[in-house]
């Protein structure tokens, strides 16, 4: 009897060790940039593809989200619904990601999985400035590069207004160069 507690604890210590840590980006798929736009804004993305739950689950927490603040309009509960419930799922396997899914601009890429697009467009604003305000602001600026970085992984406010950016700690360091490279030739 011992043996087989023994037996079970060890297997369980292993299963737990082979674990992979959550992905950082939600998978790609139809809704994918929606999701993350909408969701991503307030919640780190971990947190979202860490969870598991049933298609009742995450539409009581959509409405959930909504009832607290959540920017989400009535005609993207739908979308954001499916995308989960499809790719983050506990009763159904996830579907592999598409080749057309996951191409694309790699740039655009980034924006929309670390959900900078959720508060940012190239030439409007929306919650901050877009991003030809930020180029503008720091054209001809030697140091922009690193304030940028800096803005961006560790957030702030009072810059652009009352609302506070988010820190983005969770960017790797070769994303963040290329996106504060290409915000900056946004003109």
């Amino acid at each position: 009897m011992r043996l087989s507690v023994m037996a079970l604890l060890f297997a369980a210590s292993v299963a737990s060790a082979q674990d992979a840590e959550p992905s950082r980006t939600l998978t790609p798929g139809k809704g994918a940039e929606l999701a993350t736009a909408r969701c991503v804004i307030c919640h780190d993305a971990q947190h979202i593809t860490r969870t598991k739950l049933s298609r009742g689950e995450w539409e009581f927490n959509i409405k959930n989200m909504i009832e607290r603040g959540a920017p989400i309009a009535p005609n993207e509960i739908a979308p954001i619904l499916e995308y989960l419930s499809t790719y983050y799922n506990r009763d159904v396997a996830a579907p592999a990601p598409t080749a057309a899914a996951t191409g694309g601009d790699p740039v655009a890429n980034l924006l929309n999985a670390n959900a900078c697009t959720a508060c940012h467009q190239v030439d409007k604003r929306v919650v901050g400035p877009s991003f030809k305000e930020v180029a503008a602001k720091y054209a001809g600026d030697n140091t922009a590069v690193g304030k940028l970085v800096t803005k961006i992984r560790q957030g702030g406010s009072g810059v652009w207004g009352a609302s506070p950016m988010p820190p983005n700690a969770a960017v790797a360091d070769a994303d963040l160069q290329q996106l504060v490279g290409w915000i900056l030739q946004q003109k």
